[in-house]
């Protein structure tokens, strides 16, 4: 028995996990593949990475057995709004929660956000040295701030949009794989900032005028009752037109959708220039996903369906029936022959007794000479829930995901409780808490806020037994093609 499998029937603690990991940063591959089940048996929540770990992985230096790690404690909200970072892996939950009320190293000059009533966004860039997370509004005073925040660093806090300028909150924000651009939005309006300076890149749709919330309300401000804030401010709020967002691949486009108005465009994610706008009437809605290189964009239509268009032009190339009541995420497989769907199931008239809750699909897209064809696979659920399925909320709309790791697919669904889980419905994560989530562009990690904020290394939730890539040739059980 080598000495790591000693120390892997250990009993897990923060001593014996540090011994781990001094020996896993010396094994080749081979010896790495024969200790991960071993490995990654342990809980992720004792497998935090370590801080020369974390050192490489934040500056792009990243590692075969980084992907044994399971988390990452990055903070609180406490810890954004005052521009701190949490600088030591050994640093408890408890600890870091109690030294954000201290007082110590605050400086009153320097920009704090605001985050009283939790965040509604969050994004992160692969090398998750920083973060773009979004704050509820204060709807008696204004709407919630947006801002990046450094995990390396303290006293580097961007600002994108203060809450002061405007009435709403983000409920999907993402960042472009190179890590340089920040699109969300709020009011109705798409917003593209420049994730270095805060600079705001475009809007859309373009300001005909000056903006109503140009200048910023002075903190004693009261707004009037609500019937005359509502004849006054024509705004629409992010919950009641939800908008999705997703970078194509290579980062030149992005996509953003409306749920409810149905609206699809694709944007050149440089200049704003609108490349393909699918005006409302055509059963075109979000959530939306781009392929690679941005030529194909796929979004969702009424009664579960996906609808696959090419953005030259914005012909329908390909739908298909997902099976799901509800669709609330897209994601295409990095070599463009798949997409993951990711939604609900709900009774109705026609099956009463249908199983209710989150389910996830594999669409395969099947070239031809003449058009292209999605071949469906069934529906798979995560195995466990922490608590009841809340189907078709807004809270589940608002912030399912998806995304493709390098070995498979995978969803994250929120109602009573929030689960991630695999294409063979397998539950790799869960939370009794409704938490808000973002994958990073390379689909190595998620981070999730709630009351902390925490970063989890996707490979190391990987189940023991099955770490070997999953099959994207159409090959799924139960599989049905259809032709658009």
């Amino acid at each position: 028995m080598s000495a790591v499998d000693e120390l892997l029937n250990a009993r897990p603690t923060a001593q014996v996990w540090h011994e781990v990991c001094l020996r896993l940063a010396e094994m080749d591959e081979t010896e790495l593949a024969a200790v991960t089940p071993r490995v990654l048996s342990w809980p992720a929540q004792q497998r935090p990475m370590p801080d020369d770990w974390w050192a490489r992985w934040t500056a792009g230096d990243v590692r075969p057995y980084h992907s044994l790690a399971g988390i990452r404690p990055l903070g609180a909200l406490a810890d954004v709004q005052a521009g701190r970072a949490l600088s030591k892996a050994g640093v408890s939950v408890d600890a870091y929660i109690d030294a954000t009320f201290d007082g110590e190293d605050e400086d009153d000059d320097d920009y704090q956000a605001s985050f009283p009533y939790g965040a509604t966004a969050v994004a992160a860039p692969s090398g998750l040295s920083w973060l773009a997370l979004g704050a509820a509004a204060e709807w008696h005073h204004s709407g919630g701030d947006i801002v990046g925040w450094s995990t390396l660093e303290n006293g580097r806090l961007t600002s994108f949009l203060s809450g002061s300028h405007y009435h709403d909150e983000p409920h999907d924000m993402q960042i472009s794989p190179d890590g340089r651009t920040v699109v969300t939005a709020v009011e109705g309006r798409w917003h593209a900032w420049s994730a270095a300076t805060g600079e705001e890149l475009w809007v859309l749709p373009e300001r005909s005028g000056p903006d109503d919330h140009d200048e910023e309300l002075d903190e004693d401000d009261e707004f009037e009752d609500e019937d005359e804030e509502d004849d006054e401010d024509d705004a629409v709020l992010s919950m009641d037109d939800l908008v999705r967002i997703g970078f194509s691949g290579d980062g030149r486009r992005v996509a953003a959708a409306t749920c409810s108005s149905g609206t699809v465009a694709v944007i050149a994610t440089e200049t704003g220039q609108v490349l393909l706008n699918v005006p409302t009437g055509q059963e075109a809605f979000g959530p939306v996903a781009l392929d690679a290189d941005g030529e194909l964009v796929a979004h969702a239509s009424p009664e579960g369906r996906v609808v696959v268009r090419a953005v030259d032009g914005g012909a329908v190339l390909a739908t298909a029936a997902t099976g799901l009541t509800e669709v609330n995420a897209l994601a295409f497989a990095p070599d463009g022959t798949a997409l993951f769907a990711v939604g609900d199931t709900a009774a109705h008239a026609a099956d009463p007794d249908a199983r209710v809750g989150p389910a996830a699909c594999l669409l395969h897209l099947v070239p031809s000479p003449d058009q292209l064809s999605l071949t469906v696979g069934g529906l798979v659920r995560p195995t466990e829930l922490p608590g009841e399925p809340a189907p078709r909320s807004p809270i589940a709309k608002a912030a399912t995901r998806a995304v493709w790791t390098d070995r498979r697919p995978l969803a994250f669904v929120v109602g009573h409780g929030s689960v991630l889980f695999d294409s063979d419905g397998r539950t790799l994560w869960a939370d009794p808490g409704n938490q808000i989530v973002s994958f990073t562009p390379d689909g190595r990690a998620m981070v999730t806020v709630g009351e902390t904020v925490e970063a989890w290394f996707l490979a190391g939730l990987a189940l023991p037994e099955r770490i070997g890539p999953v099959p994207t040739d159409g090959s799924s059980a139960g599989a049905r093609t259809q032709v658009g």
